[in-house]
């Protein structure tokens, strides 16, 4: 017997054995707190639109570059 065919003699479709319904609940959440998570929400802060106040962007002064 092949893995394929073990896999669907065990299905529940083919009234095979499967307790997947009480495997043990795993509860997870995203890190917090992290170097990437700061940095990430700095980029976001800095990537907002900026309001227009009405100076060309000659007049802004030398751009910055990362």
């Amino acid at each position: 017997m092949n893995t394929w065919e073990a896999i669907f003699s065990q299905s529940p479709v083919n009234q095979g054995y499967y307790n997947g319904e009480k495997l043990p609940q795993a509860h997870w959440d995203w890190p917090k707190r992290t170097w990437f998570q700061s940095r990430l929400n700095l980029v976001r802060e800095n990537d907002r639109p900026r309001l227009k106040t009405g100076r060309n962007l000659r007049d802004a002064g030398p751009m910055r570059s990362m």
